[in-house]
């Protein structure tokens, strides 16, 4: 993938990490030289920093695909917090793979204990315009992102425990994350595991590289931020 697009699926990330938190704010996303690791800065009106996180994208199965699945840190001085704030997972519906399902949810399992599992509502609506609008050569050529946040409070400030206990096992250094997108009825439709022993969480230097970028976008270049 293109540095071009790894910046706009980072900004993405942000966006649907950060959105909501206050009114009015700019969130600045900078990359890494190593582009799994972005800094998002929460930017006001005024210019001043509210906050930041730390955005991981965890290496695909796969090394010629995408991130599917970015780990958020919080930003702590100048280097990632040591426990996750959330992972978000991107989830796609393509080609002629996809399988015809009423509603759809996401689990993720860590260790193979911790689970946690969220519904993903826009699953349906994606099917239905597949099936409403087919483009002219069929479902072969249409396809669909969603994104899928699991954190330690749902949206309506209730605490999340299934979460949070996930988040804590990451923190401490779990083996394997693992990714499942179960049809209404239950049943697995697609299974991905995520080896996170085998890689490298954010590098101090990297996280700096990305923050001095973030801030100098802020400062010099707003116009580049995200707006929300």
């Amino acid at each position: 993938m293109r540095l071009a697009s790894l910046t706009a699926l980072s900004s993405l990330i942000a966006g649907l990490s950060l959105a909501g938190t206050a009114h009015a704010e700019r969130v600045c996303t900078a990359m890494a030289a190593d582009p799994s690791v972005s800094v998002s800065l929460r930017v006001s009106d005024q210019g001043m920093v509210q906050g930041g996180e730390v955005h991981w994208a965890v290496p695909n199965v796969r090394p010629d695909l995408p991130s599917m699945v970015h780990i958020v840190y919080p930003l702590a001085g100048d280097r990632a917090g040591a426990q996750p704030l959330s992972i978000i997972t991107l989830n796609t519906v393509s080609g002629e793979d996809i399988v015809r399902s009423a509603t759809a949810s996401i689990q993720i399992v860590v260790d193979g204990m911790e689970a946690a599992v969220r519904a993903w509502d826009q699953y349906a609506q994606t099917v239905e315009q597949l099936n409403a609008r087919p483009p002219p050569d069929g479902v072969s050529k249409a396809s669909f992102l969603g994104a899928v946040d699991f954190s330690s409070n749902y949206k309506d400030g209730k605490r999340d425990i299934d979460s949070s206990a996930a988040l804590m096992r990451i923190g401490d250094g779990a083996h394997t994350l693992e990714v499942k997108l179960l049809g209404h009825d239950g049943v697995v439709m697609e299974d991905h595991v995520y080896r996170l022993f085998d890689m490298a969480t954010p590098a101090v230097g990297d996280v700096q590289m990305a923050l001095a970028a973030s801030l100098k976008m802020a400062q010099q270049e707003p116009a580049r931020c995200q707006m929300y």
